[in-house]
């Protein structure tokens, strides 16, 4: 077997291992459970474990991690909602195009991302993890609005409300039991692209 090939065996193991830990812990209490009972609980041993891991909060992380990736593709959705809008579509509107394939992870994963996300979101040694996530995806967004609107601060902003607005939406949807994603969005974003010309009473 190749490095190459054992190095993304690896790396797709320990997305996996990842992956389960972080379901595992949302399900039973980060703060509650151990390395050890995690390793357990996934089916794994304790060296199998610390062979991938170096903790259980580097589990978490690294679930975190993947999970970015695959949210990373925001920036790419961006860009290709951008080249397929019809004439005159706002550039608002093209980031929350962007948005729709997380509808169907919302759909699909259910109950156990909900937990996932909320336990990121209430231990403080994750949530740190969780804003810089946000920094970087709100980063690669402005760049794909940059080289289409040609104005830096317009894709900083437009970067920062379409991310804050997705955020927005996956935290109430977290909270929410039996809550779709799809009218959140579609609630913040609208709430988010009037409210900077509302007139204040």
């Amino acid at each position: 077997m190749s490095n190459e090939v054992r190095d993304r065996s690896r790396a797709i193991l320990r997305a996996e291992f990842a992956d389960a830990a972080a379901t595992f812990c949302a399900e039973h209490g980060f703060e509650e459970v151990t390395a050890n009972e995690i390793a357990h609980g996934i089916g794994i041993s304790r060296a199998t474990f610390f062979r991938y891991f170096t903790s259980k909060e580097d589990a978490v992380v690294s679930a975190a991690r993947g999970a970015a990736a695959r949210a990373g593709a925001f920036a790419h959705a961006v860009a290709h909602a951008a080249d397929t809008a019809m004439p005159g579509t706002s550039a608002w509107e093209i980031v929350r195009t962007a948005a729709e394939p997380m509808i169907d992870t919302a759909d699909t994963r259910g109950d156990p991302l909900r937990a996932r996300l909320r336990m990121i979101s209430d231990v403080p040694a994750l949530s740190g993890h969780l804003a810089s996530q946000r920094r970087d995806e709100q980063s690669a967004v402005a760049e794909v609005l940059r080289t289409r609107l040609s104005d830096d601060h317009a894709a900083h902003a437009l970067a920062a409300a379409g991310v804050a607005a997705v955020d927005l939406a996956w935290q109430e949807w977290s909270r929410t039991p039996d809550a779709a994603l799809r009218p959140l969005l579609d609630a913040y974003f609208t709430a988010l692209g009037g409210v900077a010309t509302t007139a204040l009473p």
